[in-house]
């Protein structure tokens, strides 16, 4: 699965889990975890692609941890990861026990690019579009707020993980994003994403301008305000 399928699905679950569980978990945090198992593409060729952060013998670990320190959130923000293995096993094989089974691989294998991935990475997406009006994290995109400029994170991990992994492979990435018609669509919501996310980003940096300017206007205040000599 693309990064569109896997960040929108991990919205989904997380976002859905936290209110179960009674917690908010914030939309850039929701929206990261689902990238976080394919992060060892930052780590090529040191960490092969697709192995040890796919593998259960790690993320379960990596679960149990979160949990235990961060509670309820933590649990939320791990089903976000978990979808992730969902989301390639779905499309694709996961290397469920790597590194104690190096040829052990399970999955659906409905293919990628296909048209069942194409409909759950798009229906994701507007999944996505939907919940987040109900919730209220659409106003991250049209209110300044320091919840918006955290938005960056997960923005930055989808640019540079698509740049990264094109590069490595050697893939001619803006020729092959039109190529086939189920690649256009599943492009088109990246852009999408990223724009909406970018848009967010800089209501950010207006929430951080306006509170940079109230504090100098609190520092002026309280100098002239101060008795002379």
């Amino acid at each position: 699965m693309f990064l569109l399928g896997h960040s929108c699905w991990s919205y989904l679950f997380s976002k859905a889990t936290g209110r179960k569980l009674n917690v908010n978990l914030p939309a850039y945090l929701a929206l990261l975890s689902g990238i976080l198992p394919d992060f060892d593409i930052y780590f090529q060729p040191y960490l092969p692609h697709h192995t040890y952060t796919h593998s259960l013998i790690v993320i379960i670990p990596v679960v149990l941890v979160l949990t235990y320190f961060f509670g309820r959130l933590g649990l939320a923000f791990s089903i976000g990861i978990l979808s992730h293995l969902l989301g390639d096993f779905l499309v694709g094989t996961i290397p469920l026990l790597y590194p104690l089974y190096h040829n052990f691989d399970v999955g659906l294998n409905l293919g990628i690019p296909s048209l069942a991935d194409t409909i759950l990475e798009a229906g994701a997406f507007g999944l996505v579009l939907v919940y987040a009006y109900r919730n209220g994290d659409y106003k991250l995109v049209l209110k300044p707020s320091r919840d918006s400029l955290l938005l960056g994170i997960p923005l930055f991990a989808l640019v540079t993980l698509t740049l990264l992994f094109a590069g490595d492979k050697s893939i001619p990435l803006a020729e092959l994003a039109f190529s086939r018609r189920a690649l256009t669509v599943i492009t088109l919501g990246h852009i999408l994403l990223s724009g909406i996310l970018a848009l967010g980003v800089l209501q950010g940096f207006r929430w951080y301008l306006g509170n940079r300017r109230l504090k100098q206007m609190a520092t002026v205040e309280a100098s002239s305000a101060q008795p002379l000599g």
